[in-house]
């Protein structure tokens, strides 16, 4: 890991809580955190190969009241088949077949008026997992299969291997599972919804992921990665808002990639619609993506962006009404840069 790494990524999360404070005296009186925009899916890229990586999840533009709390218990679990080899040469051979399962437990508390602080902790697993199954079956059903990953791969194996000029980078054949990399953040709102005008809110995030996973079970990268990024929503007849967001990440190569030509960067961002079809139930569909940090390989794993479609649903309690239950599920659309299949579903409480 590099000191300046480090040292670009505390300065970067100090300013924000600096400019945070300062604007935060002047800003505009924060929205309700639990309201009944219960927000975008907060689903990531669960592909192996990004797990090393700092990944912002999709979110909201609001922030947690002053003084109070919001905890997110969710688990996520991604179905995974790939088989992919640069054409001719085979300088680059790619096979995964797994599931990976994240349990995350995503804390966040008001430090200011419209400013939160927050940490995330996931526990990962990779595994044979439980899915394959239900995924093949799926997937004849609504035309997207992958046949030549599934019928190379078979169902319910646990492989993953990354071989390049004849050189195992990664290889695994036992499953493994233990503490991910964890991530502090910061959100700042610098803007309130006017919901009779144009102005959407809009909030400035940043982020930082501590080398916590265990690098030997391919549970993290080892490094020090940062990121920032800008969120916006607006609501439309009461009913209807839409989510937008957009990230710049800085990542450092973990040492398993050290004959590869890195980038150093990645930019990921979403857009997503939530229709209020009850006052405590919700509908939300979401289209999300990465680029990737990958040098040109031939292969559709490493080569393209990542692109997933989801569909989801909240329900807020009435007697408790800052307690909800979200459920999630997502599809690639247009290569193996990210899970065939991701289900997610979770616990939010606010207090």
């Amino acid at each position: 890991m590099k000191r300046y790494n480090i040292q670009g990524a505390l300065i970067l999360v100090l300013l924000l809580f600096f400019v945070a404070n300062a604007l935060a005296k002047t800003g505009p009186e924060p929205l309700a955190s639990l309201g009944y925009r219960a927000g975008p899916i907060t689903i990531r890229n669960q592909m192996p190969l990004y797990l090393f990586y700092l990944q912002m999840e999709p979110d909201k533009a609001d922030t947690i009241e002053q003084n109070k709390f919001y905890i997110n218990a969710d688990y996520t679990v991604s179905n995974i088949t790939v088989s992919s080899f640069t054409p001719a040469s085979s300088l680059y051979n790619i096979n995964i077949d797994a599931e990976v399962s994240r349990m995350t437990l995503d804390l966040r508390y008001g430090i200011y008026e419209n400013t939160e602080i927050g940490l995330e902790i996931p526990y990962l697993s990779l595994s044979a997992g439980y899915l394959d199954g239900f995924v093949e079956e799926f997937e004849k059903t609504v035309g997207a299969t992958t046949p030549r990953s599934r019928i190379r791969q078979g169902s319910y194996n646990f492989n993953y291997s990354f071989i390049y000029n004849n050189e195992n980078l990664i290889k695994r054949t036992n499953a493994s599972d233990g503490l991910g990399d964890v991530v502090l953040k910061a959100k700042h709102q610098l803007l309130e919804e006017d919901r009779y005008g144009f102005l959407p809110n809009m909030s400035f995030r940043a982020s930082a992921k501590f080398p916590t996973g265990e690098k030997s079970s391919l549970l993290g990268s080892g490094e020090f990665d940062y990121g920032f990024g800008v969120l916006l929503d607006k609501t439309f007849s009461e009913k209807i808002t839409v989510y937008a967001g957009c990230n710049f990440i800085v990542i450092e190569k973990p040492d398993f990639f050290s004959v590869l030509n890195l980038k150093r960067n990645m930019i990921s961002g979403m857009m997503g619609i939530e229709y209020l079809l009850t006052q405590r139930f919700s509908l939300v569909t979401q289209i999300m993506g990465n680029s990737t940090p990958y040098p040109s390989s031939g292969t559709n794993v490493l080569d393209e962006s990542a692109i997933d479609v989801g569909l989801g649903f909240n329900y807020i309690w009435k007697e408790k009404q800052n307690v909800s239950w979200h459920f999630a599920f997502t599809e690639n659309i247009n290569s193996a840069a990210s899970p065939d299949v991701s289900l997610n579903t979770g616990w939010n409480v606010g207090f």
